[in-house]
């Protein structure tokens, strides 16, 4: 059981170097990741025409509010089941996680997928470059605040980069959110420094 405890924490974290320890509990990652991200997207926010850019990406969802509601709670209740079966036992702040993590999946979507690149197209920067650049600071976050190992790292500003494209074509800010949050899911299923019991 310790075996599989130390290896779900190494998988994604680096040793302990110049950025800190090891991030083992869910106080220290949502200080680390998730207050500055909700920060810098309050931020973003706040700025006089990207609260415009917003309302646009949600009128998919505004057009049919019923359906978008529906597929969030089925995913709700999907991750939450799948955390039942997992952990043999389902509790507040397993679901708590689960809505940290679509919290996670709204603000990265928002700075990083819609915010960040239209300020760069807006000050000159190519809509590609803006995009690549937008995903390389993604990437290089998870690296400095998740202390995520490098290839790690690549594959989020890699997904990243999908999710852009997705994006592009849709215009459908709650779809990438979702994806995100599946994904997101997927990848971290459990609270940090905790894992299935044996």
């Amino acid at each position: 059981m310790k075996n599989f405890t130390e290896a779900r924490k190494q998988r994604l974290q680096r040793p302990p170097d110049f950025t800190g320890n090891q991030l083992n509990g869910f106080l220290q990652v949502a200080v680390r990741h998730g207050l500055p991200g909700a920060l810098l997207g309050l931020v973003c926010l706040l700025h006089p025409t990207m609260a415009g850019l917003l309302t646009d990406a949600l009128q998919p969802a505004l057009a049919e509010p019923a359906v978008y509601a529906g597929a969030g709670a089925l995913i709700l209740l999907l991750m939450a089941g799948f955390s039942s079966v997992r952990d043999r036992r389902f509790d507040l702040l397993r679901l708590g996680w689960i809505l940290y993590l679509l919290a996670v999946s709204v603000w990265e979507e928002w700075v990083f997928r819609v915010a960040i690149p239209y300020f760069m197209v807006e000050i000159g920067v190519g809509l590609r470059a803006a995009v690549l650049g937008s995903n390389l600071i993604f990437g290089l976050m998870h690296y400095f605040t998740l202390r995520w190992k490098w290839y790690w790292c690549l594959l989020a500003g890699l997904g990243g980069m999908a999710l852009s494209r997705q994006f592009h074509h849709t215009n459908d800010f709650l779809l990438i959110v979702a994806i995100h949050w599946i994904a997101t899911f997927i990848n971290t299923p459990g609270l940090p420094g905790q894992s299935k019991p044996g």
